[in-house]
């Protein structure tokens, strides 16, 4: 149990709002946890595998790496981290 900051009443466990006033339930993390916010992206090309049937292996992989330099070079400049590339895909996130 804690105590809501507001009314001074006993609230249970795992609330985030008081539910006699509504305040707000600050609840301090386990030593060592930190709460942040995550952003995540999941980018995939939509009709890849059609488009690398139709063109030639090297100019496949040319239009991949460009697409890999770019998408890279956006995430990053937004405070992004690539995770990985899978196939076609990419995996990013921002903290």
């Amino acid at each position: 149990m804690v105590t809501c900051p507001s009314c001074h009443r006993e609230v249970a466990d795992g609330f985030a709002f008081c539910p006699h006033c509504g305040a707000p339930i600050e609840v301090a993390a386990p030593a060592g946890e930190e709460r942040k916010l995550v952003t995540l992206l999941f980018a995939d090309i939509t009709g890849s595998t059609g488009l690398a049937d139709a063109l030639d292996a090297e100019v496949v992989r040319d239009l991949m790496s460009e697409y890999f330099t770019i998408a890279r070079e956006e995430i990053e400049a937004r405070g992004g981290t690539v995770e990985k590339f899978i196939g076609d895909a990419v995996g990013a996130r921002a903290v």
